[in-house]
């Protein structure tokens, strides 16, 4: 690979007919800087300096001598002024005119605007050696005829490089005897250049010229004029138009290409499929067109020569001997994120490496790239050139990445904060990088031959740090942008604020923090016993608990942030009230229900018949700590009046109890001992039922595996190993549900088959053994059996509930005191108990409590008053005047398998 470089800018030779000046550099002697810039403190008379500038370029203008540059910042917007240069520089001292080039890789170019329509932003008239770099320059329009931006008249050895034109008609016009003008390396995105009669010896090189509103360039009696270098893209009129007798014309090494044309122009076709280059009849004398990428626009000629049109490139050749090396291509052209939209791909080959090295133009590119080999490309230009034809150069630079790290996960911390900011260039050439340019958004910028740089922010603010990297050759590669953001030192600090719903005992913490840091993470401990719960911090987001029991809980909030530091504040106790819950644990006929919400957590609500209040569903306290998933639940009021409940996790047996009786004094009444493995059952696979019942306090579970129904109890503080009641009575081995209740010392079991049938199994513990029948075979069946329920009444009376599987409930009573079964009773006719999911029945004195749950997962009761002889309506119970919602939280809230105990 070879690399041509150059510090200064160059020029190539010129063809033997062409003189042009060398293009003007832009450095000044110290001491020799005009200042100017229009903010706080300028002057119109007396500045000049950095400290004191003048307002105005035209101030500068009227004071400059040669050697001098004015130097001219960004002002708080555009200089809105016509500027007249009337002095002159020297071959040797030129004057210059400075706005911001390509050389720095930040800051804004000031730009200057027609003050009206009638004249220019920049006016050269009788001057030499004056050089305009640098500069965002706004032409306008008297109507709709485009007006000059920059107007040059009987003027010579002007450069004009590296400024922006946009907005309004013209960028540049060139009138009378004006010779040796270089326009160089401009972005022209307005209007195109127009040389009047009288230029002569000039070179437009290395411009971006796009979607301009007029004809891209257009020399008039303008002899001896290059176009070299330039990118020219869908102009309304010809890309290069050479009119009059403007003989002695270069137009090389040129991409012309076709594209979406302004707006501004005409519509009609002729119009839009004109001639890319047009040299008139007497301009074709001493004239050369070569070495150019063009692509003509749909239905359009390539080429006017003398009045004769040529659409491509090989007909013009084979007509004049003219073009010879230009390419008909669709350059692919890519748009470029800063300014170009023009910069060729490595699709575009045939302009790679291929341009005509004789032919003058500037160095480097308008981007600061100069020339490169490409290694993939095979180089077609004469005499070992390696330029690019158009503005741009191509160059080795892919990709950047740019990583920028803190002593903290996240770009945020207190002052001072330090970052360091990694660049991570990709150049697929390998061409080495020679600058990192680092910005850290805080006035600070860095030049750096290492891909790393660190800085320490000292005051507050939201910064954004970008690398740009240049490689050995000028191709240049932008990061994005990196936030950092800098706060003023301060403790961590954490609050909290809350609602409370008395109603179902539940609360509403909305938590917040403050750090300098990123505050990586908030949780809540509601004081209860329960796991403290976490969530995203300062989203916003309140995180609810029910509470199990009314009480007095401190709540407390812990913050941590990315500084490692942490923080907790606490309220003094808030106070949990509700006065239906303490109704309903008073001493009278009680039942409680236990299920499970959708997320496996057990609930519990209570009913108390005699005070005639419900308890709300509210959450087992420690259901949490069960160690898996619950499979199967219940629960059994025994003789002490203490609820057991218990849990089947993993094939074991876990119990629980809930103290209920009042000798246990008003702090633990209410209250839930702990979940423990009730050891000695040994593990049971494959349980998907489980019932509880009392033999006075000794608790019986029965459970449905694998087909089978078994049995465990307690004795002498340890629980039996499972006993197969099937096994013991011959039943099949297809039991799907199982439901127990007591008389006296003995265990009424009902257990339906895979095949609707119910038998019955009664287990007698005076007499050590079991006995047992088909009941449907006895009294038939309500339909095809689904779920049966069971409980006791007083007078030795055993109920066996039935839901079928279309919803309805059935019940039929063995009086074992008679010695006789009933024939099943239409529990749904009797009450209008819609169709149900799920059912469970308790006892209270002589009433049957029948539960179900519907498929909208409302909960409603059915009361059989035994005494009375009658049922009651079906009434809903999670209802705000009885249980409440399962959830406070969530609507339609899915539950489980419903257990419900009652004495």
């Amino acid at each position: 690979m070879r690399l041509r470089q150059s510090a200064a800018l160059l020029v190539a030779a010129a063809t033997s007919v062409l003189a042009f000046p060398a293009v003007q550099s832009s450095a000044a002697t110290t001491g020799d800087v005009l200042y100017v810039n229009h903010v706080s403190g300028c002057s119109q008379t007396d500045g000049g300096t950095e400290a004191h500038p003048f307002c105005t370029i035209s101030a500068a203008a009227a004071v400059v001598v040669p050697g001098q540059t004015v130097k001219v910042g960004p002002g708080s917007g555009p200089y809105v002024e016509s500027v007249k240069l009337t002095r002159s520089g020297t071959p040797e001292q030129p004057i210059t005119f400075l706005g911001l080039t390509y050389e720095p890789v930040t800051g804004i170019r000031p730009a200057v605007a027609m003050p009206s329509p009638t004249e220019g932003a920049f006016v050269l008239a009788g001057v030499h050696d004056v050089a305009i770099r640098g500069f965002g320059v706004q032409g306008g329009f008297r109507g709709t005829v485009p007006l000059p931006a920059v107007v040059v008249s009987d003027s010579s050895r002007i450069t004009l490089d590296q400024n922006r034109f946009s907005v309004g008609g013209l960028s540049v016009r060139t009138a009378g005897d004006t010779r040796q003008v270089t326009v160089s390396r401009n972005t022209i995105g307005s209007g195109g250049i127009d040389l009047g009669a009288g230029t002569h010896d000039t070179l437009i090189t290395g411009n971006d010229i796009s979607y301009t509103s007029t004809v891209g360039v257009t020399a008039t009696d303008a002899p001896n004029t290059a176009v070299t270098y330039n990118t020219i893209v869908a102009s309304c009129g010809e890309s290069v138009h050479l009119d009059g007798a403007s003989p002695g014309a270069l137009i090389e090494n040129n991409v012309i290409s076709d594209g979406t044309l302004p707006s501004a122009c005409p519509t009609d076709p002729a119009a839009q499929s004109g001639v890319e280059v047009s040299v008139s009849a007497g301009s074709v004398s001493g004239s050369k067109v070569d070495y150019n990428l063009l692509h003509r626009r749909p239905n359009g000629s390539g080429y006017a020569w003398g009045g004769q049109t040529y659409p491509s490139a090989a007909a013009f050749t084979a007509a004049t001997g003219q073009a010879g090396h230009d390419v008909a291509l669709d350059s692919s052209l890519v748009p470029y994120i800063f300014s170009s939209k023009g910069q060729l791909s490595e699709s575009a080959a045939a302009a790679i490496d291929s341009a005509d090295p004789d032919a003058p133009g500037v160095e480097p590119d308008l981007l600061g790239v100069g020339p490169g080999d490409d290694p993939d490309i095979a180089n077609t230009a004469p005499k070992g050139g390696i330029r690019d034809r158009g503005a741009y150069e191509v160059s080795g630079q892919r990709g950047l990445t740019l990583d920028v790290t803190a002593d903290v996960p996240t770009l945020q911390g207190p002052a001072p904060f330090t970052v360091k900011a990694t660049a991570a260039p990709y150049n697929a050439w390998g061409v080495k990088q020679a600058d990192y340019y680092y910005d850290f958004g805080d006035g600070t910028t860095q030049h750096a031959t290492a891909p790393a740089a660190t800085h320490t922010y000292t005051a507050p603010g939201t910064y954004w740090v970008r690398v740009i990297v240049t490689d050995a050759q000028g191709g240049r590669l932008y990061s994005e942008q990196k936030s950092v953001v800098v706060n003023a030192p301060a403790e961590l600090q954490a609050g909290f604020s809350y609602q409370l719903d008395q109603s179902t005992l539940s609360i509403k913490v909305t938590p917040f923090a403050t750090s300098p840091y990123v505050v990586s993470a908030v949780s809540v401990d509601f004081g209860d016993g329960s796991l403290p719960a976490s969530l995203p911090p300062n989203n916003g987001v309140a995180l609810t608990h029910q509470y199990s029991a009314p009480g007095r809980y401190q709540v407390r909030v812990t913050a941590f942030d990315q500084g490692k530091r942490t923080v907790t504040t606490q309220d003094s106790g808030i106070q949990v009230d509700n006065d239906a819950y303490a109704k309903s644990i008073a001493p009278g006929e009680r039942v409680q229900l236990l299920t499970q919400r959708a997320d496996g957590s057990l609930i519990n609500a209570g009913a108390n018949y005699t005070t005639g209040r419900w308890s709300p569903f509210l959450p087992l306290p420690s259901s949490a700590g069960l160690p898996g998933t619950v499979a199967a639940a219940a629960s059994v009021l025994q003789e002490d009046d203490n609820l057991h409940a218990y849990a089947v996790v993993d094939g074991k047996v876990y119990g629980n109890m809930r103290f209920l009786n009042q000798a246990w004094g008003p702090t633990a009444l209410g209250t839930w001992d702990q979940w423990r493995e009730q050891i000695g059952t040994g593990p049971l696979p494959g349980i998907s039922r489980l019932t509880a019942t009392a033999i006075g306090n000794e608790t019986h579970l029965l459970a449905v595996a694998n087909g089978r129904v078994y049995e465990t109890y307690p004795r002498n503080g340890r629980w039996q190993p499972w006993a197969d009641v099937t096994g013991a009575l011959g039943f099949p081995a297809d039991a799907t549900d199982v439901a127990a209740s007591s008389i006296g010392r003995v265990l009424h079991v009902a257990v339906l088959g895979s095949d609707g049938r119910i038998r019955i199994a009664d287990g007698d513990y005076n007499a050590g053994r079991w006995t047992g029948g088909d009941l449907t075979a006895a009294i038939g069946s309500p339909g095809t059996v689904a779920q049966v329920a069971a409980a006791t009444t007083p007078g030795s009376k055993f109920h066996v509930v039935a839901r079928t599987s279309d919803g309805r409930v059935f019940e039929a009573t063995g009086d074992y005191a008679a010695g006789r079964w009933s024939r099943w009773g239409d529990v749904s006719a009797v009450s209008g108990l819609p169709g149900v999911r799920q059912v469970a029945v308790a006892s209270t004195g002589n009433s049957l409590r029948v539960f179900g749950v519907t498929s909208q997962n409302s909960v409603l009761t059915v009361n059989g008053d035994y005494t009375a002889g009658r049922w009651s309506a079906a009434a809903r119970i999670d209802t705000a005047d009885a249980a409440g919602p399962l959830s406070p939280f969530v609507t339609n809230v899915g539950i489980g398998p419903l257990v419900v105990a009652g004495r």
